[in-house]
């Protein structure tokens, strides 16, 4: 997951308290209820705030990947508690064996040796932007950042390449929508980010005139569940993995996106 970087507390064991939270979300979440049988329903943890993918909103979780979730869940008969979290506490959770599994992750070589990569569930076209009146016009690889002052998110990963380049400053901020601020302000020259996060915070602030995707992505990357290699979630795994196959053949997923993106 591209996540914030959240308290870097060691969090205790998560509590009932936090179950009990989460599972009365689903009452209120704007898809159908997901089936509800005996069986115990899979804890899967996310970040609390990547609008517009997921989010917290009015006592309610919800966004782009908890629709297509709940979706897989209904698909596979199985109820889902989703458990909001900050982005390394959700990371410590899951590594703990807390939870089941978590969502949504960017692709890196470490996580696909040490955790069974289920997907992907969607693409991520992940962007430069700046603002609308910068001479800034495009890009043609890292080497063209040069010097540059550039807005991050604290804790995501991005491309290898842009993770190590040593010849321009990055600015980390807690969300996208911070090192948008930043931008705004010309603390940075230029944010990275996925399109849909950055255009979600723009919309929110009421400046979506105000700054510019450059035409060129910087990548464009699926976005995974990871589950730990243990016997009882490699079950879960292949059955989440056989339905996200069915959900992206018969269009399902494209469906999700595009009733949330179409703008």
């Amino acid at each position: 997951m591209d996540g914030s970087a959240g308290s870097s507390r060691t969090p205790t064991r998560i509590g009932r308290r936090q179950f009990v939270l989460t599972a009365a979300m689903w009452p209120a979440l704007s898809v159908p209820a997901i089936a509800r049988g005996t069986d115990p329903a899979w804890r899967m943890v996310a970040m609390d705030y990547f609008p517009p993918y997921n989010y917290v909103s009015g006592g309610r979780f919800m966004g782009i990947d908890v629709d297509i979730m709940a979706e897989a869940a209904r698909d596979m008969g199985v109820r889902i508690e989703f458990v909001p979290l900050p982005w390394r506490r959700s990371l410590m959770a899951f590594q703990s064996g807390e939870v089941d599994g978590m969502f949504q992750l960017a692709p890196t070589a470490q996580r696909f040796r040490d955790w069974q990569m289920v997907g992907p569930m969607r693409s991520t076209r992940v962007v430069l932007a700046t603002l609308a009146g910068s001479g800034v016009q495009d890009f043609t690889g890292i080497g063209d950042l040069r010097g540059r002052v550039i807005g991050t998110v604290n804790g995501f990963t991005y491309t290898p390449e842009f993770n190590t380049a040593p010849h321009f400053t990055r600015e980390g901020s807690v969300d996208d929508e911070t090192s948008l601020r930043k931008l705004l302000l010309g603390r940075v020259e230029l944010i990275v980010g996925g399109q849909p996060n950055i255009l979600h915070a723009a919309d929110k602030l009421g400046m979506r005139d105000a700054i510019r995707i450059l035409p060129t992505p910087l990548d464009v990357q699926p976005r995974y569940t990871g589950f730990l290699r243990e016997p009882a979630r490699l079950e879960k795994a292949a059955l989440l993995q056989d339905s996200l196959a069915r959900m992206q053949m018969d269009g399902r997923i494209d469906a999700i996106l595009h009733r949330n993106l179409a703008q």
